[in-house]
Formats: C-alpha cells, structure tokens, sequence
C-alpha cells in the first residue's frame, strides 16, 4: 500500500509539471541575437543594435524589457557587473503582431570618464510577455560591453587632428598676409 502511494503521489507530480508548465510552453516567442558583443566602444561613445523579437503566437503579445544584473558565478570570465544599467536605453515595453517579428533598438552609452577605458562588463536584458498567467518564459540576451584602453576615441583623434590643421593654417596665413604686405610697400 505505501508503494502504491509513491506512485500516485509521482503521477499527481508528474501531472501538476505538465499542467503548470503549458502556459509557459504556450508562450511561443524567440529572440536574436541571444548575445552581443560590443568591443572597443570609447567611454564617452554610444553605439546602437537591433534585437529581433519574433511572436510564435496566433495573437498580438506586448513585450516586457528590463535589465539584469547577473550574479557573480553567472558572469562570463573577467566581466564584471555593468556599473550603472542607464547606460542601456531601450523600449521597456514592445507590441509584436502575431506570427511576427520586430526589432527593438538598444543603444549602449558608456560616460566619458578615464576611469571606464579599458574595462569588460555584462549585463543582460530579460525580455518577457505580458501575461496573466502564472508561469511566464523569461528569455535573456547577455551584453558584452568592453571598453576602448584610451579614452581618446577616434573622433576625438580626428577633432584634434583637425583643430591642429586649422590652426597650422591660420598660422601660415597671417604670416604669409603679413609678409605680403611688407613686400608690397
């Protein structure tokens, strides 16, 4: 009698698993890419991606994003934590249209301070349906932000290279203006 109580006590286990879990298997979506890697990114730059939302459902589904601070053991070897997750702006709530897909613009930010060059991050952005439900799939995009070693980026080269030449130039007009002059009198 006590084995046949393992039994049904496994079966109503077995049961509650596949009942609770169908709504979460019901909520067909996808998303890609499933990470993204951005190197090099200058503090005091931004760059831009796009995610693709894709909706598995028959019915339009609105989409929740938020960011997420991983634990210590789930972050990737040599990241740390993202500082300050406002450096990640994206839509915090997306409409999908059934059997359909969107992408969702994320711009990554990193303020231009010396002391955020050369550093290597993660944070990870959860994406989940709006639901009624008790059980709703989360899915996560893992984001690797690393940081340029100078904080001098290109643009910044470019700007005073080109501030250089302008003022290289100005020298050499007043001068020759100047020598031209004298030789006219």
């Amino acid at each position: 009698m006590v084995q046949h109580g393992k039994y049904v006590s496994g079966i109503i286990a077995v049961f509650l698993v596949l009942v609770l879990t169908s709504s979460v298997l019901a909520q067909g979506f996808s998303i890609s890419p499933a990470e993204v890697e951005i190197s090099d990114l200058a503090p005091g730059q931004e760059t831009e991606l796009d995610l693709i939302i894709r909706n598995k459902e028959g019915n339009r589904q609105t989409f929740i994003l938020a960011t997420y601070n991983p634990q210590d053991s789930q972050l990737r070897q040599g990241r740390a934590e993202l500082p300050d997750d406002s450096w990640i702006s994206f839509p915090h709530q997306v409409e999908v249209e059934a059997n359909s897909s969107i992408p969702v613009k994320i711009e990554v930010a990193i303020p231009s301070k010396a002391k955020w060059a050369d550093k290597d991050w993660e944070i990870w952005l959860g994406i989940t349906p709006e639901s009624s439900d008790f059980l709703a799939a989360r899915l996560y995009v893992r984001l690797l932000v690393s940081t340029a070693e100078d904080i001098f980026s290109s643009y910044q080269i470019g700007r005073a290279i080109g501030i250089g030449f302008a003022l290289v130039f100005a020298v050499l007009g007043i001068y020759f203006f100047r020598h031209r002059k004298k030789s006219t009198k």
